[in-house]
């Protein structure tokens, strides 16, 4: 059993009487006490979605690939290469191999696996908050609560990247047949989809958090994720453009893809996804201790309304 000792015993905590770090400091302070923690609680995460992983890289990457026409790319830098003296064929499959493992890290460390990484929004919360959390018990507890919202959530995110890339690798084909405004119109909206797919995902930087931290209906769920990505735009797009840069480079850079994706299933989680859920975690606790004020303004006006009225009917 020494293997899950470390999903049984409690952490040290944090000192009440130290001073509150906030900011990257807190993430720097977290990730230096919870490290051990984080490695293991990511990689069980990443274990746990291999069916998404598996699905991402044979469905998902394909519809990615063939909206943004990735493959008609990789078709023609084969041949250029080929005609150097290389195998085009084998060039081709390198490529194909490597963006579509690109694709497939990128899905998971932005729109999540379902009912796991509901799970792991809520361990990577607590770990937020400095609450105590039995990684595996209160995991699991929290994948049954959020199964039906979060697989209802992989289902329309499959169904938005299918329609999303359709519509852009259907606009680019018509736009390249045409001509003057027709072409520009096209291009119009095939980029006008990318900017809405691209605000789709920034969505669920926050939608597990609030999954795990509140009592919704999916449709609600939804609106206040894009509510608060709206809202949060900067901050959540130098996130997502910061995390995919490291995730592109790393697994573009020569290494062997599957090299690659073993390093990020081992520590990527704590510099690539962890960033998201503690910026989300500090977002939503914040927006919660600004509802809790007003209420407290609104029940003490209550109250002193209340004792105003007592007082004159007193008086008369």
């Amino acid at each position: 059993m020494g293997l899950f000792n470390g999903y049984l015993k409690e952490g040290p905590g944090i000192d009440k009487n130290a001073p509150k770090k906030k900011g990257v400091f807190l993430y720097i302070d977290i990730v230096f006490r919870k490290f051990f923690d984080l490695i293991s609680s990511g990689f069980v995460c990443f274990v746990a979605s291999l069916p998404f992983l598996l699905f991402a890289y044979v469905i998902l990457s394909t519809m990615v690939m063939n909206g943004l026409g990735i493959g008609t790319a990789i078709e023609e830098t084969a041949k250029s290469t080929a005609a150097e003296g290389a195998s085009a064929e084998e060039l081709a499959q390198m490529l194909n191999l490597s963006i579509r493992a690109i694709i497939t890290v990128l899905l998971y460390n932005i729109m999540g696996s379902g009912p796991v990484s509901a799970s792991y929004a809520y361990i990577t919360r607590c770990f937020t908050r400095g609450e105590h959390v039995w990684k595996m018990s209160d995991g699991w507890d929290k994948f049954k609560e959020n199964f039906k919202h979060t697989i209802l959530l992989f289902i329309v995110d499959t169904v938005i990247i299918a329609l999303s890339s359709n519509a852009v690798g259907f606009y680019s084909a018509l736009a390249s047949k045409s001509t003057g405004s027709a072409a520009a119109m096209l291009m119009a909206a095939k980029y006008f989809t990318m900017v809405i797919m691209f605000l789709y995902l920034i969505m669920h930087i926050y939608v597990y958090q609030i999954a795990v931290t509140y009592e919704c209906k999916f449709k609600d769920l939804l609106k206040s994720s894009i509510t608060i990505a709206i809202a949060k735009l900067p901050m959540s797009f130098l996130l997502i453009v910061i995390t995919s840069a490291a995730i592109v480079f790393g697994l573009g850079s020569g290494i062997n893809p599957m090299v690659g994706i073993v390093l990020y299933a081992v520590i990527g989680h704590i510099f690539l996804r962890y960033p998201l859920e503690f910026y989300a975690a500090r977002v939503i606790e914040k927006n919660i201790r600004e509802v809790r004020k007003q209420e407290k303004k609104r029940e003490a006006k209550i109250t002193y309304l209340d004792a105003q009225e007592s007082e004159q009917e007193s008086r008369l």
